[in-house]
């Protein structure tokens, strides 16, 4: 008898549950014919494990009801205290915290082998706002690894003669970082010489090891640089074809579509009368659902003073968010 493949997906930061919604039944439709053998794969800033309260309960629940079954790499946006705290157990090969029956943390340098190809899973980044975060409230150094989570990764490797079919991360090599107009991340805010540079020791691992894709997270973006595919709201699914050098390719998803759209300031203006809508600097939205404290104008009264180009595009990508949440709301 011959076993059914997994499918496997993989996708970009969710900051739960901010930006959950991609994986709304409506959004994602693909996952709708899924089962718990298929495998999503969250390149970090899950978010999942953040406070342990209801929280947290509340969205392990919602994502343990979908279809398939989550694995993630922690990201920088993760409560590694917490993480700790959930059983060690064996996942397609690699250790990972258990967190429920449809939710795994792959531990850093494991690998997944999954339909004969293996997944080096390696999560941390280094977070670009810790001025702004309290530590180990909003802020843990465990983001970035150890000397003993860099020697379990090289020797996971070495099994596989660094041939590895692929890598998933949530940050990126230094080499892309600079690409993308990040200074060298220092390590000023961390404990001296307990902590690993992420980024130092993934631009070793581009240099060393042999890989057909590397999926990352992290920056916001969906984009493939120097042979990284960095994943936000993309998702993609690992195939293979005879004829194609390509292994992955991009799922069809909602939110992609409505984040696409553009319209005249007309258009806006009109939009915003007929749904009344409010503008606060942050989001669009009907006045009941902000809440206190929140400063909001009637949206139309934007335009009553001249508006500039990228004005009018952030306006967009407000009410483009608007219709994504308007959209998923009652999933």
């Amino acid at each position: 008898m011959t076993t059914k493949k997994s499918r496997v997906f993989i996708t970009g930061d969710i900051h739960c549950p901010i930006d959950i919604d991609k994986l709304n039944s409506k959004c994602f439709d693909e996952g709708n014919n899924l089962t718990k053998n298929d495998i999503l794969i969250i390149c970090g800033d899950a978010g999942f494990v953040w406070n342990g309260g209801n929280r947290d309960k509340k969205w392990i629940e919602w994502i343990s009801r979908r279809p398939w079954t989550t694995v993630y790499v922690d990201g920088n946006h993760e409560n590694h205290n917490l993480l700790k705290t959930y059983p060690v157990i064996d996942f397609f090969g690699a250790k990972a915290h258990k967190i429920s029956d449809s939710l795994f943390h792959i531990k850093r340098g494991e690998i997944m082998t999954i339909n004969d190809e293996t997944y080096f899973c390696f999560g941390g980044a280094f977070s670009h706002d810790i001025e702004y975060r309290i530590e180990n409230i909003s802020w843990w150094q465990d983001e970035l690894p150890v000397q003993e989570e860099i020697d379990n990764a090289i020797a996971n490797l070495k099994k596989y003669h660094n041939q590895i079919n692929y890598i998933i991360t949530h940050d990126v090599p230094s080499s892309i970082n600079m690409h993308l107009g990040y200074n060298i991340p220092i390590m000023d805010y961390y404990t001296h010489g307990k902590y690993i540079h992420l980024c130092n020791f993934l631009q070793n691992i581009l240099e060393s090891v042999n890989f057909d894709a590397w999926f990352a997270g992290h920056y916001h973006i969906n984009k493939l640089i120097g042979g990284v595919q960095i994943l936000y709201q993309d998702i993609i699914e690992i195939k293979r074809t005879k004829d194609s050098y390509q292994c992955y390719e991009k799922v069809k998803n909602k939110i992609n579509e409505i984040n696409s759209k553009k319209y005249t300031k007309e258009e806006l203006e009109e939009l915003f009368k007929e749904e009344k809508l409010y503008i606060s600097y942050q989001k669009i939205d009907t006045i009941d659902n902000f809440g206190y404290g929140e400063n909001a104008i009637e949206a139309e009264k934007f335009f009553d003073v001249e508006t500039t180009e990228d004005e009018l595009d952030a306006v967009m990508a407000l009410y483009n968010s608007y219709l994504v949440k308007k959209y998923t709301r009652e999933d």
